[in-house]
């Protein structure tokens, strides 16, 4: 991306990949080197199609596998010997960055709900007129809920019951919700 004081970060190229660094992991507490292979891969493409776009810098962020993962640190070491420096984002740093995402590309004003759905977490965060009344990660990425093998009626129990504990109620009923993640692509 362009940074310019008068635009802002303009987008120069955009590239996705899933590698699905957290499969496994809430069986086995760590990440697994197929994963961690398929995510240093992905990373070493990424690298690439910035020095062929001459980034004049080259960061990365971990998310909540990496934090929940007792190798999480291991697999940071190995992305930063690929000349990467990767930052390891606390759970509300997550949260920010997917509200302010997600209302950059989709601005507007009154209630907004931003739902950003990653492997492991769902960050959740509840803004009125820009100003974040809420933000919180929830347990309820698509790759833990899948690994979950629970019956469709259960896993929407078990979602509505979390998502009532933190969303106040009808006080949001009618907001805009931007969904944002690779789930929602």
């Amino acid at each position: 991306a362009e940074y310019l004081p008068y635009t802002g970060i303009t987008p120069v190229v955009e590239a996705e990949d899933q590698p699905r660094l957290g499969a496994g992991l809430s069986r086995t507490g760590q990440l697994n080197d197929e994963a961690m292979e398929q995510a240093l891969q992905s990373l070493t493409r990424m690298r690439e199609l910035c020095r062929q776009h001459r980034a004049e810098q080259i960061a990365a962020v971990a998310t909540a596998a990496v934090r929940e993962a007792r190798n999480g640190e291991e697999f940071a070491t190995k992305v930063r010997r690929l000349g990467i420096p990767l930052r390891i984002l606390s759970p509300e740093e997550e949260a920010e960055l997917a509200y302010r995402a997600a209302t950059h590309y989709f601005p507007g004003e009154g209630r907004t709900v931003v739902a950003d759905i990653g492997g492991r977490s769902l960050e959740l965060v509840v803004a009125r007129d820009g100003r974040i009344q809420l933000a919180e990660s929830l347990p309820l990425g698509a790759v833990r809920l899948a690994e979950l093998n629970l019956p469709l009626r259960d896993l929407r129990e078990r979602i509505g019951v979390q998502l009532r504990q933190v969303i106040p109620g009808e006080e949001w009923t009618g907001s805009r919700v931007i969904g944002s993640g690779g789930t929602f692509a």
